[in-house]
């Protein structure tokens, strides 16, 4: 099966429970085992199937910009995923057509390159860099392309064999070592790593809230970095008032509720997987007595979630430019961090040990 629509919510529910019902012509409901497509060659035949079937035009229409299909088994008892498989598969699942879907989204973009730039003058002079979660390497690259070495931790093969190829074409693959595994995982990925390994490390757009219990990986970070050393990542602003604003207009009071608390549920609001948002206080206690924060700033002040389709077909490309000098200049301002939906903070490495439990 593949969807219409990237954002088909029945192909969402399918594959966060593993199972679909298929009602025939005859009326017979089959139960079935539903499991998503990571196989690119795979893809690439079902893909050519529809296109048989239905027709160039058709095709083009409904199907063409869609990355993702679901196989679905009859003959298997339907399964939900572990929260592991399920986090793997949202990953894996849009690797194929992540850069394409990107490209077509200008607030997504125009968000993924302001942290860039951000983090590029960040980790300046910090040198080499560990990455987790680089996906196709929106901000990989052009740290590598400013000379740094880069050691990328990413939980989706399909993500990673994307970096490879991009670091390839743009000539930086030699600066590039990539390993698979999550934030969670750090610990065991790196331990064959000496002390004081990397002088910054950084991540973006997702991992840090992604984990319920953080302090493994804080302790790597503590082992990795020396002292003075740097680490920077964005984290879900709580609750980031324009986001509240904006899902509030969107119609979605409820959404906006959610924000206000440390865990959004899965499907709760624009968000597919469980989401650990603590406060700013939150984040210093955690990541104390290792690390002191040096640093805040907004990823954006005023910019709506990434997928207000809607508003950026009717701002169109001029009135995109406009909207995000303005952001950009607002984003500028001291308290600017309070009102957007991501934030970058930047904490010092100390030369204190890893705390082994959270502080009052």
């Amino acid at each position: 099966m593949i969807p219409a629509s990237n954002d088909a919510a029945w192909f969402t529910t399918a594959y966060r429970t593993g199972e679909a019902q298929v009602r025939w012509e005859d009326g017979r409901v089959l139960r079935c085992a539903a499991q998503v497509v990571y196989s690119p060659a795979e893809l690439a035949r079902i893909r050519s199937l529809f296109q048989a079937k239905y027709g160039e035009a058709v095709y083009r229409a409904y199907f063409d910009t869609v990355r993702r299909a679901l196989l679905l088994d009859p003959h298997q008892a339907p399964r939900a995923p572990l929260p592991d498989e399920l986090l793997r598969t949202e990953f894996e699942s849009v690797a194929l057509g992540y850069d394409a879907a990107v490209a077509s989204h200008p607030i997504e973009q125009y968000l993924k390159e302001r942290t860039a730039s951000l983090l590029v003058r960040a980790l300046r002079g910090f040198d080499p860099l560990l990455e987790i979660g680089p996906g196709t390497g929106y901000h990989t690259l052009p740290l590598l392309l400013q000379g740094h070495r880069v050691l990328a931790i990413d939980l989706s093969e399909a993500m990673i064999d994307r970096l490879r190829v991009r670091a390839t074409e743009a000539m930086v693959n030699d600066r590039l070592e990539v390993r698979t595994g999550r934030l969670r995982d750090l610990e065991r990925l790196t331990e064959d790593l000496p002390n004081g390994t990397v002088r910054g490390a950084y991540s973006a757009f997702g991992p840090f809230n992604l984990e319920p219990e953080l302090e493994p990986a804080i302790r790597a970070f503590a082992r990795l970095l020396p002292p003075g050393g740097r680490l920077e990542f964005t984290a879900l602003n709580r609750p980031g008032l324009i986001p509240m604003m904006w899902e509030i207009v969107a119609g979605r009071p409820g959404a906006a509720l959610y924000r206000l608390g440390e865990v959004i549920p899965p499907g709760r609001g624009r968000f597919p997987l469980e989401l650990h948002v603590p406060a700013l206080a939150g984040w210093d206690r955690l990541l104390r007595p290792s690390f002191r924060r040096v640093g805040i700033e907004p990823v954006s002040a005023v910019a709506p979630p990434f997928d207000s389709h809607r508003l950026a077909t009717f701002l169109g490309h001029e009135g995109l430019r406009r909207a995000w000098k303005f952001d950009e200049r607002i984003s500028r301002l001291p308290a600017a961090w309070v009102t957007g939906e991501w934030v970058l903070l930047a904490y010092e490495r100390t030369g204190a040990p890893a705390a082994r439990a959270l502080g009052p």
